[in-house]
């Protein structure tokens, strides 16, 4: 008898311990998932930190990185021990919005750009050609401002979710060839976060947003480029 509620306790706990474990990864997805849920923008912040970059001095040698979450979350004046690499990478950002980054900051005529956008187009359900023409435009702004600055589109990474993945590889391969023909480098992030056809758990948090290792593995893909 007392072996029976020995056995049925170690299966509760067993069985709460799962239950558990499931709830807090199911949790850990719909936090980030849903990270501007959380995290609503506040444009009084926002300003914030544009007042900041805007009241820097600038300098010849300015390398900034624009993008998405993804590149907000990405120490790199830390990372690249350089005070003159900033970030201005914004959580929710879409294409068009790198359009409107780039007009904000382009008469300082960075030294370089590293431009990261897309993933939050295609979780929108913006169509591929979309953000293609908004890639154009945004090459085309800075030739036309400030010919003098490097750039530098980085890929779409993958993702957790086969749908995101297919449409991303489709606009990979496009943005490849926008950059060939517009003498522009483009860095292919995508293969080196993959295991199997999606992206490495051990470089994500949530399928989508990076962790340490991920951000420690894109610093390294790029450091060449940026130094």
């Amino acid at each position: 008898m007392f072996n029976n509620k020995f056995k049925r306790s170690l299966l509760i706990a067993s069985l709460s311990l799962n239950i558990l474990f499931v709830l807090f990864f199911v949790g850990k997805r719909l936090y980030y998932g849903n990270w501007l849920f959380f995290h609503p923008l506040k444009p009084a912040d926002t300003e914030q930190r544009w007042s900041k970059f805007l009241k820097s001095k600038s300098n010849k040698n300015e390398i900034i990185f624009l993008g998405t979450s993804i590149t907000e979350g990405f120490n790199v004046e830390k990372g690249f021990n350089n005070p003159c690499v900033k970030n201005m990478g914004f959580a929710g950002s879409i294409s068009e919005n790198g359009i409107q980054v780039i007009n904000r900051l382009i008469y300082r005529k960075p030294k370089k750009l590293f431009i990261e956008f897309g993933i939050n187009d295609f979780r929108y359900a913006i169509h591929t050609d979309t953000v293609t023409a908004h890639l154009v435009a945004m090459i085309n702004l800075i030739k036309a401002k400030s010919p003098g600055t490097g750039i530098f589109i980085e890929s779409v990474l993958p993702t957790s979710l086969d749908t995101l993945n297919a449409k991303i590889v489709r606009y990979n391969r496009s943005a490849k060839s926008i950059c060939d023909s517009s003498n522009v480098t483009f860095i292919n992030l995508y293969p080196e976060f993959l295991k199997g056809d999606k992206i490495d758990p051990d470089l994500t948090l949530d399928g989508i947003h990076l962790n340490q290792a991920g951000y420690f593995n894109w610093r390294r893909l790029i450091k060449g480029f940026v130094n």
